[in-house]
């Protein structure tokens, strides 16, 4: 009998631990060494690559390039450029194809489209619970 019950609490814990990682505010690995295409509601277009290190280039259509850097916060993902930072509100991770439509902190609403992402890491391995012998 122990062991069957051992059993149905190791498995309602996997059970549960799926739904809770999939919830994890995300954390902007899948952008690291990727690029986003940004289209904004005036029709403007940015390209904003996403350097491992922190640091982003924002290429507008003509070509033109800014520096800056970029970081996650608070469910945030923030871009500061030339001393001026804005955030997007960022509840899930990237997918590759995939536009999401974001709010950024001036209030400015704007489709964002990864081209590639990196994978998502793969989940922890739920402990494994030793049945008692009996």
């Amino acid at each position: 009998m122990r062991k069957t019950i051992t059993a149905a609490v190791v498995g309602s814990a996997i059970a549960f631990a799926a739904p809770a990682m999939a919830q994890m505010a995300p954390t902007g690995q899948e952008l690291r060494g990727h690029t986003v295409d940004v289209l904004f509601a005036d029709g403007a277009r940015n390209a904003v690559y996403f350097a491992p290190n922190g640091t982003a280039t924002i290429t507008g259509p003509s070509g033109a390039r800014a520096a800056g850097t970029w970081a996650v916060r608070n469910n945030n993902l923030c871009l500061n450029v030339s001393g001026a930072t804005e955030c997007w509100t960022y509840a899930r991770r990237f997918e590759a194809g995939d536009t999401m439509t974001l709010k950024s902190s001036c209030d400015a609403v704007s489709q964002w489209t990864a081209r590639s992402v990196n994978a998502a890491p793969a989940p922890a391995a739920a402990p494994v619970m030793q049945g008692e012998r009996g």
